[in-house]
């Protein structure tokens, strides 16, 4: 049987125009390009709201992904069009194929 070795990628961004757009979020890749899962999380002391997106292998494939940042940038998007950031859900959201990538600043944390 053969190893999966899975990357993991941490960035920063802030996201304007929500209730807590003060805050500093963290998007954090875990996987590899070709099967990727994005866990995007804010981080305010005792607070913190976790959103996290399972990517399924066919819109990985579709989005042709490249880089890490891609697929956090659509993880963005999603989230923003779905007001996930100010009411996150309680489950595992599916990244989906039509949401818009986000287009702001994202700082890469850690590798």
């Amino acid at each position: 049987m053969d190893e999966l070795l899975l990357d993991s990628v941490e960035f920063t961004f802030f996201v304007i125009g929500f209730e807590h757009a003060e805050i500093a979020y963290r998007a954090m890749f875990i996987g590899t390009l070709a099967l990727p899962v994005v866990v995007i999380f804010r981080s305010d002391g005792g607070q913190s709201a976790r959103i996290a997106f399972d990517v399924h292998r066919d819109i990985a494939q579709a989005k042709h992904y490249i880089n890490h940042a891609d697929v956090v940038r659509d993880a963005i998007g999603q989230a923003t069009r779905d007001g996930l950031f100010d009411h996150p859900p309680k489950g595992t959201v599916c990244l989906d194929g039509d949401a818009q990538r986000w287009a702001g600043d994202l700082k890469l944390s850690q590798r």
